[in-house]
């Protein structure tokens, strides 16, 4: 059982700052985000008995998330904190406002760019993937072990991508992806048939009781 869990609303999303590696920390309401889902959590694992590792991005904004999760928790569980897990390095453009980094941006030829650096330091999509996929896959036993990694949009939306045998190729000859909003929920495991599931996806009922699915919240194309 894989269960992923984006960090909550933070500082860069309410000050227009970009958000990779920058290292903004929770807002009040990211924090109740995160309160919303531990206590969904909570309820899953009362009165079971089943040991799970805590993965964490080094971020502020993941651990802190990854704290509250924790807290919430009736067993005790140890969190590792993880460079391998952060989002995307955008490097000079790290804690830079949107319009700042604006001008420094630089517009890849085409969507389907592999080995394009988006800011000077920053990472290439494949670099993103490579760095994650093969750091969580090299510390833990996705198929055997209970994890809940904390961490960011991008980050999770890799480890998706490889648990369904894509790499970053695929995923954009594809053109490919998936939602992945603040504080939602994602559940992998290996079903009864020895397949690689996603038992639940971008979850965020526990944010939106009485409030519908939110379905025009979604970052649609324009027409």
């Amino acid at each position: 059982m894989i269960i992923l869990v984006r960090h909550g609303e933070a500082t860069h999303h309410t000050q227009h700052l970009t958000g990779g590696w920058t290292d903004s920390v929770l807002t009040e309401k990211g924090k109740a985000q995160l309160a919303a889902a531990a206590a969904m959590l909570a309820r899953d694992f009362a009165g079971r008995k089943e040991k799970l590792r805590i993965l964490s991005s080094d971020l502020k904004r993941a651990a802190e998330s990854a704290q509250i999760l924790a807290a919430a928790l009736p067993m005790e569980a140890k969190i590792e904190y993880c460079p391998f897990l952060r989002e995307k390095n955008n490097g000079i453009a790290a804690g830079m406002t949107e319009e700042e980094a604006k001008k420094i941006f630089c517009k890849p030829a085409t969507e389907q760019e592999l080995h394009h650096r988006n800011y000077p330091g920053g990472e290439t999509r494949t670099e993103f993937y490579e760095r994650n996929v093969q750091g969580l896959w090299s510390c833990a036993d996705l198929e055997r072990e209970n994890l809940l990694i904390v961490a960011h949009k991008g980050t999770l939306q890799n480890i998706i991508f490889k648990w369904l045998g894509m790499d970053m190729a695929k995923v954009v000859a594809c053109n490919y992806s998936v939602d992945i909003s603040p504080a939602s929920v994602t559940v992998l495991g290996v079903n009864k048939w020895h397949e690689h599931t996603i038992f639940r996806l971008n979850d965020v009922s526990h944010l939106n009781q009485g409030q519908g699915f939110g379905i025009f919240g979604f970052k649609y194309e324009k027409k």
